[in-house]
């Protein structure tokens, strides 16, 4: 992920080592707090739903909501710092990219995209299914399998990276008829039906809901005035739809300093604020024109 920081200075080890052993640090580091949280993806993934990715490149865990604070005070005290804060990591605001000289990078999600219409009940509801998988022989609790495919494939429905055709070819069209029938039934359950269609081509079911524009807006990850068009459809209330035109004009200070290479000072800031705001101007002009003609 994008930020501002010194260069990670890590171990010369193979990266695929280093982010096992990252989770079962981060295992007992929560252990040590009180915190609950669940590994997700990379080597916390079952072998078979991997796809071709293997181990994966940083460390990913779910929180309980109601101990993130606790999490991001406890590695904050560990040297962990901030690259990309909730608030501008993607459309959802779920999680924060946080890197450590050491152990390298992790993912933080408060809440996961596509399951998170109540995240603190379907972090129960994950939590009490879990299961444990020993990652760098440390147990660590992991999301049992059907929560674990319904997981990769909500991950899927929001990039359109073809990597991750293999993670819906292994966590759907591998699955047998009972497996696809839970996964549909934990999607009902935990609001994630549009994205669990989407990922598996069936989006055409649900692309007259509100909250499928955003995810329909991925398919075309350069059409910047697209998505938030989505996002601002998609928003249910006039709070909502404030907080996504804010967002809009707002300058996102972390992918400006991973341009820059430094911090940003304010001239920065403004300077990226009116070549924002003039470069969507110029679209908005486009797209009428193309209407009127």
């Amino acid at each position: 992920m994008p930020g501002y920081s010194p260069d990670v200075s890590v171990p010369d080890i193979p990266l695929a080592a280093r982010v096992a052993l990252a989770h079962a640090y981060a295992q007992a580091l929560a252990e040590d707090h009180g915190v609950d949280l669940l590994h997700i993806k990379g080597p916390a993934a079952t072998p078979e739903l991997r796809g071709q990715r293997g181990g994966g490149t940083d460390v990913d865990v779910l929180v309980r909501p109601a101990h993130v604070r606790v999490w991001m005070a406890a590695l904050a005290a560990d040297g962990w710092s901030i690259d990309t804060d909730f608030t501008t990591s993607s459309v959802f605001e779920h999680a924060a990219t946080l890197r450590h000289q050491e152990w390298g990078l992790m993912d933080v999600h408060r809440r996961y995209p596509g399951l998170d219409r109540d995240p603190e009940a379907t972090f129960t509801r994950l939590w009490s299914g879990a299961v444990s998988r020993p990652i760098a022989h440390y147990p660590c609790p992991v999301p049992e399998e059907v929560a674990e495919r319904l997981i990769l494939l909500t991950h899927a429905a929001r990039s359109a990276h073809p990597e991750l055709h293999a993670d819906v070819a292994a966590s759907w069209g591998a699955a047998d008829a009972a497996t696809q029938g839970a996964v549909e039934a934990l999607a009902a359950d935990l609001g994630a039906d549009v994205p669990l269609r989407i990922a598996t081509g069936r989006a055409a079911q649900v692309a007259h809901l509100p909250e499928a524009a955003v995810w329909l807006a991925f398919e075309h990850p350069e059409d910047r005035l697209g998505e938030w068009q989505a996002r601002w459809r998609s928003a249910a209330t006039a709070r909502a739809k404030v907080t996504v035109v804010v967002r809009g004009i707002a300058v996102n200070r972390h992918y400006l300093e991973a341009e820059l290479g430094r911090p940003a000072t304010g001239t920065d800031l403004a300077r990226a604020w009116w070549h924002r705001a003039g470069a969507l101007g110029h679209e908005v002009r486009r797209r009428l024109t193309e209407r009127r003609s």
